[in-house]
């Protein structure tokens, strides 16, 4: 049988024994091979005639006859017949498939330089138009996703001329992502190359002021800068070890940046020690801190991957390892890279029987799950990861699992069920400063849906002064969405809006402390178009195009379907829904 590679990605086109064939007539045939690609199931011929052929005058015959020429095309006159379509008995190797199995087909490159079927359109048949808008998305996350694990990977090896180019690929591909400069400029300054890392901030620099008239975040700044341990400093591993535990508990307590720049001093020392345990141990609680605080992906994500790599040469690190892979989960997760957090999270669960790892883990599974809006899938993992997380008696694992929990239950409308959760979260995290407005927060919402909206707005008052004193911009977001939404609720509608515009700017500000942190920015979003809607504004379509914009970016359906069920229940302007 003949060897068929097709290539969606970019200019579509098949190769059969390695000569290219040519082309079928038309657009549609690329469409319906790409479908039928990406389909997880056989695909009844009514279906597909109905996405790509409903405006020809027999769109099951326009069907037969591009199913047709696809068998030509693909050199299988066997293959897709029947009444359902199913392209994977034809054992042919599509570039599209390869991507969603995390492999990189031959010829294309890791960052996304081209979309799925680069430069058709298919205007006269709209579903189908609307589905390859979602699925350019879709993989362009993906591929995304794969670029920036293999450069973590990379550098972690140490093989840092590849860790730049791969960061150099993302950085073309999303140019205004404040964590892939601040990689590219970390992988410079990992290779000695300190001018060359000087020289990628100033591009940064430019383009940010140029095109955004801003300038690049703290994260950005702080990837110029490699911690060496000093000289005259030569602690020993008890020393090393009171040290990170000195910089864990300040942080906590809420001396956020104090505890993260010890954090960093520590990992210095560590490696000056050459102590295997010392060295995983600092980069796995510095991951810790970086994520918790949604500060410096690119300093989280590559500390992470070089603790797997640390732990995979030990051998005998089973619980830095699964620590490791939930932390790296986090922030994908934050980062709405699903594929990331979901492979990570899986692994970390897998890698360890010790309950607190592997409750982080499921915590995020949880979370993605949620996220993307299978309700059923974020229950089951959160759940467990709420059991798990008592059975350590951690109280960061239960804070954080109880909390994502409760942020489930609040997606799904059950708030009997969030208030339980929140309540576990906030009495956990009493003493844990950098976490506790989270659950305070969602309680405080819980007042405000119960109808005590005095209550709603002390509770939300406070969590918003604690996390300004940490710098939590997030939590700040969250708090802020209650005040407005409070607004909203006693008929003050200006004060609504301008308290919600307030919460979607701490919510972005994360970006620049180099974590695109989604969630928050999507629930801040879905009170816009709730509190917009309930006062009749014509805002609300531009903010349910918003809400819409970022769905799509991040694949986050749970939060767009909570404000288009509010916009509909709230009599919107018929042009806010969809």
């Amino acid at each position: 049988m003949s060897k068929v590679t097709v290539t969606l990605l970019g200019r579509p086109h098949v190769h059969v024994d390695g000569i290219e064939v040519d082309p079928p007539k038309g657009a549609k045939a690329w469409g319906l091979l790409a479908y039928l690609a990406a389909a997880p199931r056989p695909v009844h011929r009514s279906e597909l005639a109905d996405l790509l052929f409903s405006e020809a005058q027999d769109p099951l015959g326009s069907l037969r006859w591009n199913l047709a020429a696809l068998r030509r095309l693909l050199d299988r006159p066997d293959a897709l017949k029947g009444d359902r379509i199913d392209l994977r008995g034809a054992d042919v190797v599509v570039d599209t498939t390869e991507v969603d199995r995390g492999l990189v087909p031959a010829g294309i490159e890791i960052a996304p330089n081209d979309d799925l079927l680069s430069g058709l359109s298919f205007g006269d048949s709209p579903l189908f138009e609307l589905w390859l808008t979602a699925e350019r998305s879709r993989l362009r996350r993906r591929q995304l996703s794969m670029g920036r694990d293999a450069t973590l990977d990379a550098l972690a090896r140490g093989d840092h001329d590849l860790g730049a180019r791969l960061a150099l690929g993302l950085v073309a591909a999303e140019p205004f992502d404040e964590g892939h400069h601040a990689l590219l400029i970390r992988a410079h300054v990992l290779s000695g190359d300190p001018a060359g890392a000087r020289q990628q901030y100033e591009r940064c620099e430019a383009l940010f002021e140029r095109e955004l008239s801003t300038r690049p975040g703290p994260a950005v700044h702080a990837a110029l800068v490699r911690h060496a341990a000093p000289a005259s400093v030569r602690p020993g591993y008890d020393e090393i070890c009171a040290r990170l535990n000195v910089a864990w508990q300040s942080f906590q307590a809420g001396a956020v940046d104090y505890g993260i720049e010890m954090g960093r001093a520590t990992v210095a020392l560590s490696d000056d020690s050459g102590v295997v345990a010392l060295r995983l141990a600092g980069r796995v609680f510095l991951a810790a801190m970086l994520s918790m605080a949604a500060r410096g992906w690119d300093e989280a994500a590559t500390a992470t991957a070089e603790a797997l790599h640390l732990a995979r040469r030990s051998g005998d690190a089973e619980g830095h390892r699964a620590l490791a892979h939930g932390i790296r989960a986090g922030a994908a997760s934050m980062r709405g890279d699903h594929a990331a957090a979901r492979s990570h999270a899986t692994q970390g669960a897998a890698a360890s029987v010790d309950p607190g790892a592997r409750a982080l883990s499921l915590t995020f599974l949880g979370a993605v799950e949620a996220d993307v809006g299978h309700d059923h899938l974020a229950r089951w993992h959160l759940e467990e990861a709420v059991r798990e997380a008592e059975l350590s008696g951690d109280l960061i694992r239960v804070a954080y699992a109880a909390s994502y929990a409760a942020h489930a239950d609040l997606l799904a409308g059950r708030d009997d069920e969030a208030r339980l959760h929140a309540a576990q979260g906030l009495a956990a995290a009493a003493q844990i400063l950098v976490l506790k407005p989270w659950p305070m927060a969602m309680l405080a919402e819980l007042h405000l849906r119960s109808g005590d909206p005095r209550s709603a707005v002390e509770q939300a008052t406070l969590a918003d002064s604690l996390a300004a004193t940490t710098g939590m911009a997030y939590q700040r977001a969250l708090a802020q969405r209650v005040l407005g939404l409070a607004a909203a609720a006693d008929g003050d509608h200006e004060a609504a809006r301008d308290q919600l515009t307030g919460a979607l700017g701490e919510a972005r500000r994360t970006g620049g402390q180099g974590y695109p942190f989604h969630w928050p920015v999507a629930w801040v979003l879905d009170a816009l178009a709730t509190a917009t809607a309930r006062a009749g504004s014509e805002e609300a379509e531009r903010w349910s195009t918003v809400q819409r914009d970022h769905e799509r970016a991040t694949g986050m359906r749970s939060h767009a379907s909570l404000s288009e069920r509010a916009l509909t229940g709230f009599g919107a302007p018929a042009g806010a829904r969809r």
